[in-house]
């Protein structure tokens, strides 16, 4: 499917980017200018008339600090959306044209032609659930139908949705073509996934899917543990909102490697949240005394059902006092309450700090209340913490504004070196070592595991992840250990059926060269450990079965580690719903799904600047992720390099986006693009950059 980038004034991928000093006529409003600019320039953006014949302005949203007024049109044909396609006039508060962006589709009729939907709404919701390994555990079938251009159908959500599919016709650009195509809106019930699925409206073919989730994880996560040192004093109270206490690594403190909590008081913004952060309906007095307002509720949800658990909003009583116990020695759970405070309070900060740089109401932030200032409301943030779909990774989803966004974080899994000891009379009695899977349970709570090794194969199954082979097992691994080799399907799809075939855990050999990687994936129904061993050590136990080994936690013991307790994961994450609102107009979030969108670089930015601190200077090292992945305060993080300006650490330039090799996509390109931000995206909306 072709991967769209949404218009907007952003100089290195606007489609168009003209400066002007074309003022409007007086009294003319910002929407009036942007039609008569769009239908005066339309030949500039390689447009013809019946191009900018029909569409609709999706958002409108004036910055309150520089007056500018940014104009989102969103192209139709037929009355129907074409995906993607914005047009965007960002217009002075003189009536002057500032700059303009285009993603238009050119010649529309043409490229569309005489297409019917002969597929209906249901056939397709069967279609996307295909495509998308899903099972339903129900019949789709149609709840309601609104009709109009874009035949809006709400589809029953078939056992794999949270909720009610809504779909809708659009058109769908791809490669050259222009397709009819069914957009569904599917949130998988596992959490991990929330679907934009197309699928053909003429021929019922799956035209691909993006996930409005950004997921986040560490390929391969270091193993030094990090020791605490010293940080700048954390910001000082606001004046008095409701008089609300956290015990919080306050800004700019970024988690427990710098230092002990601190006991903050009145930390709301007057400015952005002008009743507290425990209020609703815009009256002096708390609508709720737990971790839950008008900016976000933050609760736990380790059973993965996507709601909270039972009394895990921790409740500050009628003083709202969050001062609650953390010991760092034992399991995340033991100090859930504040873990929990610790997410609240953080997604608050960004709230108000992103307000004060002109993500506010209308801009479409994330509020219950907008309190008459603009936007869409009932959008408070989700944030689950301690969420129990995987380890090592922290996601953000984010709809457009009116529809609540999802965060979920995670426990963070140590990838020291597991011990695996082979012993005698084997030829090649000795220890390896082997990073613990991102899943299942940990070897710091099973205690060492021996038994007979046997090899199996890939072990994969249809079962598990649709569309692989089956694997006929080589050797029967009830009640052993379960050697299986990486590749052609899943981590998580090997293990789980290792485990349903009465496997101990499991021992996954990998299939390329270098060292062993931390598996990840997530399935809460798998209670076996597993570990990977090199590609090299893998040969040598596979031409030497059965033999006799034990695999121990390499650890030392060490407790998994909570991101709900390291800020900045909180802010990156947060950070994706900031830029997926801005860059395409609160109405459209789905404009930073190619490989090299620059979405993963700006929300590290706010990573940095949220936790600096009054001694760093530009050369100053700064690691993303260094607590969650057990580095010191000064590792290199999750990243290729920290960053800071000095080139013999970080010698990212935008050259290197062009490093596949050495580079990933998306997250790699972010050590570039922050490093090298130019205006960062969050300043301001990036189409007023």
């Amino acid at each position: 499917m072709a991967r769209r980038l949404c218009a907007h004034a952003v100089s290195s991928i606007a489609l168009a980017l003209m400066t002007l000093a074309t003022p409007a006529s007086a009294g003319q409003g910002a929407v009036e200018t942007a039609r008569a600019y769009v239908k005066d320039h339309k030949q500039e953006f390689g447009l013809t008339h019946s191009d900018i014949n029909d569409y609709a302005v999706s958002s409108e949203v004036t910055d309150r600090h520089t007056g500018v007024t940014h104009v989102y049109l969103q192209q139709l044909h037929k009355g129907i959306e074409v995906h993607g396609a914005i047009l965007n006039v960002n217009v002075a508060r003189d009536g002057t044209v500032l700059s303009a962006g285009s993603r238009f589709v050119a010649n529309i009729s043409a490229a569309a032609g005489s297409q019917n939907a002969r597929k209906a709404a249901v056939e397709a919701a069967r279609a996307a659930a295909g495509h998308l390994n899903l099972k339903p555990s129900k019949e789709f079938r149609v709840m309601a139908r609104r009709g109009g251009s874009a035949d809006a159908t709400t589809v029953s959500d078939g056992g794999v949705a949270v909720k009610p599919i809504e779909a809708r016709l659009v058109w769908l650009p791809v490669a050259t073509a222009v397709r009819l195509a069914w957009l569904l809106d599917i949130e998988e019930t596992s959490g991990e996934h929330w679907w934009n699925a197309f699928v053909d409206a003429t021929t019922g073919e799956s035209l691909g899917a993006q996930d409005l989730i950004v997921h986040d994880s560490a390929s391969a996560i270091a193993a030094a543990i990090a020791h605490p040192a010293g940080l700048a004093t954390p910001i000082a109270s606001f004046p008095p909102t409701d008089g609300a206490t956290y015990r919080v690594f306050a800004m700019p403190f970024e988690s427990p490697s710098d230092g002990d909590r601190v006991l903050v008081s009145n930390a709301a913004n007057p400015n952005a949240s002008p009743f507290g952060w425990h209020d609703t309906n815009g009256v002096p007095g708390p609508e709720f005394t737990i971790t839950r307002g008008n900016n976000v509720h933050a609760y736990a949800d380790r059973d993965n059902n996507n709601v909270a658990d039972p009394g895990s909003s921790p409740d500050g009583g009628p003083g709202l006092s969050f001062d609650f116990a953390l010991d760092l020695d034992r399991r995340p759970l033991d100090s859930q309450p504040a873990m929990v405070t610790n997410l609240f309070y953080w997604n608050n900060i960004m709230h108000d700090v992103t307000y004060q740089y002109g993500f506010d109401e209308a801009a479409g932030n994330f509020q219950v209340n907008t309190y008459g200032k603009g936007g869409v409301g009932n959008d408070d943030v989700r944030a689950e913490a301690q969420d129990g779909s995987g380890r090592n990774n922290a996601n953000f989803g984010t709809p457009v504004d009116g529809l609540r966004p999802r965060m979920q974080m995670f426990e963070w899994r140590s990838s020291a070196p597991n011990p695996v000891t082979v012993h005698p009379p084997s030829a090649i009695a000795g220890t390896y070592f082997g990073p613990m899977g991102g899943f299942g349970e940990s070897l710091v709570t099973t205690g060492p595991i021996s038994g007979e090794v046997v090899y199996v194969g890939r072990g994969c199954d249809p079962a598990y992840q649709s569309g692989q082979p089956l694997d006929p097992y080589l050797a029967n691994p009830a009640g052993k250990v379960a050697l299986i080799d990486r590749g052609s399907c899943t981590f998580v799809a090997k293990v789980k059926k290792a485990q349903v075939n009465g496997a101990l855990m499991v021992i996954v050999a990998n299939n390329i060269a270098g060292p062993p990687i931390a598996m990840g994936g997530a399935d809460p129904t798998i209670t076996i450990p597993s570990v990977m061993i090199s590609l090299d050590d893998g040969t040598l136990f596979k031409a030497n079965v059965p033999l006799n080994a034990t695999v121990a936690d390499g650890t030392g013991g060490a407790p998994d580690r909570d991101s709900d307790i390291d800020s900045g994961v909180i802010s990156h994450e947060y950070g994706h719903g900031v830029s997926n609102r801005l860059t395409g107009g609160p109405a459209t979030v789905s404009c930073l799904q190619n490989a090299e969108q620059m979405g993963e670089g700006w929300s590290d930015w706010w990573s940095l600047v949220l936790t600096t601190h009054p001694a760093d200077t530009p050369t100053t090292p700064r690691g993303v992720g260094t607590y969650v992945i057990f580095q010191p305060p000064d590792g290199d993080g999750i990243r290729p390099t920290p960053y800071t300006t000095d080139m013999t650490v970080n010698p990212s330039t935008y050259a290197s986006v062009a490093d596949t090799v050495n580079i990933s996509q998306p997250h790699g390109i972010t050590t570039p693009t922050s490093t090298h931000p130019g205006t960062p995206a969050g300043t301001t909306s990036p189409s007023s950059s």
